[in-house]
């Protein structure tokens, strides 16, 4: 065999791994990605049956009537722990109403904005007391409640089956309850007067 055959066939034999690695390389370089897997379909949370629903729109009318009354206590509270008491109403139902955003919204739902017909009008008339006026008003509305509300509720917690929404309707009781027993701490007592014969 002839000499340059004899060192073309070492060198071919020397070079063998490495082009073996090169070609390996380059497999692994152009070789394709694997398909990411399929995302999950959206959840659509928790159901919501009826009577759900009716919680959340009773819970979202008390909630809009709270905080316009708050804006109104704003400018037209004689009492400074008055005004005190609507910032906390109010803080607590602009929360409420953030709670119930997120758990209508996976169900094509939305809230409404602004109190309805009858809510309203009480709010007209709040609106024209000032002083001590207003403030009797409010504190009344505070300690008296909303017996709808109330049950509906009351209701949410025995029926609903969307944990979020029970939960929710819990903290709002004990929200509702801590306002009420505030307001009935800073309703003025009436003092009753035995007359003289």
């Amino acid at each position: 065999m002839p000499r340059f055959a004899l060192s073309l066939s070492a060198s071919l034999r020397a070079a063998a791994p490495l082009m073996s690695m090169l070609a390996l390389s380059g497999c692994f370089g152009t070789a394709p990605k694997p398909a990411p897997a399929p995302l999950p379909p959206l959840s659509k949370g928790q159901p919501l049956t009826t009577a759900d629903a009716a919680f959340v729109q009773a819970l979202n009318e008390a909630d809009l009537t709270d905080i316009a009354l708050a804006k109104l206590a704003a400018t037209n509270a004689a009492r400074n722990d008055v005004r005190a008491l609507s910032d906390t109403v109010s803080r607590d139902s602009a929360e409420t109403r953030t709670k119930l955003g997120e758990i209508v919204s996976p169900h094509d739902l939305s809230l409404t904005t602004a109190p309805m017909r009858d809510d309203q009008e009480m709010i007209d008339r709040m609106a024209k007391l000032y002083g001590a006026r207003f403030d009797s008003a409010y504190l009344a509305h505070l300690r008296k409640g909303e017996p709808i509300l109330s049950a509906a509720i009351a209701s949410a917690i025995a029926q609903s089956k969307n944990a979020d929404l029970i939960a929710l309707a819990k903290d709002s009781q004990s929200k509702i309850a801590a306002h009420k027993a505030s307001a009935e701490a800073l309703a003025p007592t009436r003092v009753s007067r035995r007359h003289r014969r």
